[in-house]
């Protein structure tokens, strides 16, 4: 079920990041409930634990990947971009 069919621009990737997350959540839930029933070893245990490492792992290179755009367009304290080093030029004239 999609709650969201179209979400708005822009909010896409934060709509897919909170479906990873809720994911993500729903599958350490479900890993501790049959982690608590059956030996560790056992082989849902063990799909379980692989497949909330593949998500965690995707959670991981999203954030990592977000905070390297951030850093990426983050203007130095400071220091003026051309543009607005021409719009300060015209305003003064």
């Amino acid at each position: 079920m999609n709650l969201y069919p179209n979400p708005p621009e822009g909010q896409d990737r934060d709509y897919r990041e909170d479906e990873l997350f809720l994911t993500i959540e729903n599958l350490r839930c479900q890993l501790l409930e049959v982690a608590q029933e059956r030996s560790l070893s056992d082989h849902m245990v063990l799909e379980l634990s692989q497949r909330l490492d593949g998500y965690i792992v995707l959670a991981q290179n999203l954030m990592m990947e977000s905070l390297r755009s951030r850093k990426s367009s983050a203007i130095p304290y400071g220091k003026n971009t051309k543009n607005q080093r021409i719009r300060k030029t015209a305003l003064q004239q």
